[in-house]
């Protein structure tokens, strides 16, 4: 049979050989894709990093240089005032006080 038809053998040598490629092996489309994939997801992550690096850089730079920049982080993330001044926190209201509200009517 192949020796009437040496085109027919051929193709389907070629056939097998090509679907051997792509879908067989450690190194098959899938894998290369889901490797491409990664490849992009991890790029994106480096980008991001880079960004937020930079933040950091031009902070450490800010509270190195401007003494503005450490009154604000030390008045806005420790609660620190100047003498004189004085401080008012207003808490949350707790979930029992809000149910009592939502009963009474009254605060």
């Amino acid at each position: 049979m192949w020796k009437k038809r040496p085109k027919l053998f051929i193709i389907s040598v070629f056939a097998s050989l090509l679907l051997v490629a792509l879908a067989g092996g450690k190194y098959n489309v899938f894998s290369i894709w889901e490797l491409y994939q990664q490849k992009k997801a991890l790029t994106e992550q480096v980008e991001q990093l880079r960004i937020q690096n930079q933040l950091l850089a031009d902070q450490i730079r800010r509270l190195q240089e401007d003494p503005q920049a450490i009154e604000k982080v030390a008045r806005e993330n420790f609660g620190m005032a100047r003498s004189g001044e004085t401080v008012y926190r207003i808490l949350p209201e707790s979930a029992d006080t809000l149910v009592d509200t939502l009963k009474t009517g009254k605060k």
